[in-house]
């Protein structure tokens, strides 16, 4: 087996300031916002009933088993509230530490098998990316499934170095399987099937055996198993109900068909800057080259299949999500961090025929030029139009775009040092610098509309509340954690009206756009609602307070 190529080694103390920044930027104002609905809000309200009631098996949401996803995501979580308290960053707590667990894990590996230099590299390529930035923070399953899923693949790789088992490396693999399964389900076969078609391509596939799939599969499938017989037992019914939702409908889109192209799109902006830095087909590399690179069963092979195979696979669902395709950001972190290392050493003069190296230079300074004029411009134009949400009011919108400026600067420093080699390695540092002030100013922003927008006054208002209160089509759970109870929620209009006759004197909690359909749709109904209090939701919307009248 093919072992990557180590280029010059970058000085000890830049490794460290890289992997330093990077960690310490995941955990920057974690907990100075409101959680995110939909997500986040279901995510905690669920583990914070799991802390409080002790049943670490049975997930439930609003008195009914919530079987979407398996438990491990909840267990963390509950175990974060069980011991930091109901705090806003309880329960991204296990998020972050996967995340910074993910930044820690590529470092050692790419050390480990490709040198320094790449591993320093990928670490700050994959902290900027705003996939990872934005997502790796979050209370959900994603940050933690990629944690496991790239485990998984750099155990594979160790474990059939030199084309030969060890034992140690192999358990880890099926270990960190048998992890993602308990975070998403059937993703317990994702890593296999990469490692499967990266040997396959390479004529290799009997290589497989070295990971001895007979043994360890089952394994690995058997945690997973457990946990849905548990859930089939306790309520057959509701688990056939939301797996099939949850399974058949993302596949058929009975209830959402996405458009084929939209991963591809959250690919590109999504995992900026390291896809302005990518070796493509047709555009600076034949088909028949990338082919061969495919097929070569080295590292970079392997990293290619990491990308491509997962991104294609989750293209093919109805129901999409940019979540799903976080697990790709460390392999591709890696596969560009090595031909970064190739510019800075001089190797990249030495390219293969059919190949044109990016010119990493031009293409960031392009993109990022554009996005550092593009926000400052478009929030000067929505606060002279007057368009500009309540809570940034005079300038607020623009002053919060202003830490892309930095970036851009950083970028034609990068463009006027690349011609010189020896400058090449200070200049990406230069542009790491000026992401992550980006990403500061962004946390910034993101503390600043949360405030506003954020479900806890809300859940202040829902809990100063003596009359009887029903949720309308609300999703946003986010207020069922800060009060630490579940509310009474409907989401028919004919159970709307059964507990309006049943609760005359009641309140009912609806976003602005569902009571407008609901007065458009049912005006007898509407009519029974008086809005009295409005509050500023994420993203764009308001919840209304409604009086029921006679």
């Amino acid at each position: 087996m093919q072992v990557t190529e180590r280029p010059h080694e970058a000085p000890r103390w830049a490794q460290w300031a890289v992997v330093l920044a990077s960690v310490l930027l995941i955990w920057h104002s974690l907990g100075n916002h409101s959680l995110f609905p939909p997500d986040e809000g279901r995510y905690a309200a669920v583990s914070g009933w799991m802390a409080e009631h002790g049943n670490w098996l049975q997930p439930v949401l609003r008195d009914h088993l919530h079987v979407t996803k398996p438990p491990l995501t909840y267990w963390a979580q509950a175990l974060s509230i069980r011991y930091f308290g109901h705090e806003d960053i309880s329960p991204r707590l296990p998020s972050a530490i996967a995340s910074t667990l993910t930044l820690l894990t590529l470092f050692v590996f790419a050390r480990r098998t490709a040198g320094a230099l790449v591993a320093m590299l990928a670490v700050g390529l994959l902290a900027v990316m705003p996939l990872f930035q934005i997502i790796g923070r979050l209370a959900i399953t994603d940050p933690m499934l990629t944690t496991w899923w790239w485990m998984a693949l750099c155990s594979a790789w160790l474990a059939m170095s030199n084309g030969r088992r060890h034992l140690g490396w192999i358990a880890a693999f099926w270990a960190s399987s048998a992890l993602v399964g308990l975070t998403k389900g059937p993703l317990v076969l994702a890593p296999v099937t990469i490692v499967a078609v990266w040997l396959a391509l390479a004529g290799r596939l009997r290589d497989l055996r070295l990971l001895m799939p007979l043994v360890g599969l089952p394994l690995a499938i058997a945690p997973l198993g457990f946990v849905a017989y548990g859930y089939w037992v306790t309520d057959p019914v509701r688990a056939l109900e939301v797996w099939n939702f949850e399974f058949v409908d993302r596949f058929t889109g009975v209830s959402l068909h996405d458009p084929w192209w939209l991963l591809f799109l959250v690919f590109f902006a999504g995992f900026f800057p390291a896809t302005t830095m990518l070796t493509l087909p047709w555009f600076n590399m034949t088909f028949a080259r990338a082919w061969a690179c495919l097929r070569t069963g080295d590292q970079r092979a392997l990293l290619l299949v990491a990308v491509i195979l997962p991104l294609l696979g989750f293209s093919i669902l109805s129901r999409k999500s940019p979540t799903y395709i976080l697990p790709l950001a460390p392999p591709l972190a890696m596969l560009v961090a090595g031909m970064l290392a190739r510019w800075v050493d001089g190797s990249m003069a030495d390219v293969p025929a059919g190949t044109k190296p990016p010119d990493v230079r031009h293409t960031t300074a392009i993109a990022m030029t554009g996005v550092g004029l593009l926000l400052p411009g478009a929030a000067v134009v929505l606060i002279l139009k007057g368009l500009a949400p309540a809570w940034a009011a005079g300038w607020t919108l623009l002053w919060l775009t202003l830490p892309v400026i930095p970036a851009m600067i950083a970028t034609w420093i990068m463009l006027a040092w690349w011609p010189m080699r020896e400058r090449r390695l200070p200049a990406l540092g230069v542009y790491f610098a000026g992401m992550v002030f980006v990403w500061i100013g962004f946390h910034h922003a993101e503390d600043v509309a949360m405030t506003a927008m954020g479900a806890r006054p809300v859940a202040q208002a829902v809990a100063a509340e003596t009359r009887p209160i029903v949720v309308y089509r609300l999703r946003n759970l986010t207020i069922d954690w800060y009060l630490g109870r579940w509310l009474d929620a409907v989401d028919a209009s004919e159970d709307l009206q059964a507990w309006i006759d049943a609760h005359p004197d009641g309140v009912v909690l609806a976003s602005d756009g569902d009571l407008a359909q609901l007065r458009s749709k049912f005006p007898d109904l509407g009519r029974r609602l008086e809005g009295r209090q409005e509050f500023d939701a994420w993203p764009l919307k308001k919840i209304v307070f409604c009086d029921v009248v006679r």
